[in-house]
């Protein structure tokens, strides 16, 4: 029983946990100046990938 009790406790949270995170992308994609800014910053992130190093 209580594995049943700790699965369902840990499916509740991860399911919180991606609402979450959904409401806080719906919020950011409504502010299209934010929205650019984040686009901006993830482009300078993925310039460190050019290390040479093979991705996988």
């Amino acid at each position: 029983m209580q594995a049943v009790l700790d699965r369902a406790i840990e499916r509740y949270r991860r399911e919180q946990f991606l609402r979450a995170a959904n409401a806080e992308y719906q919020a950011l994609r409504g502010d299209s100046k934010a929205w650019a800014d984040g686009i901006e910053e993830r482009a300078l992130w993925e310039q460190t990938d050019a290390d040479g190093l093979d991705p996988k």
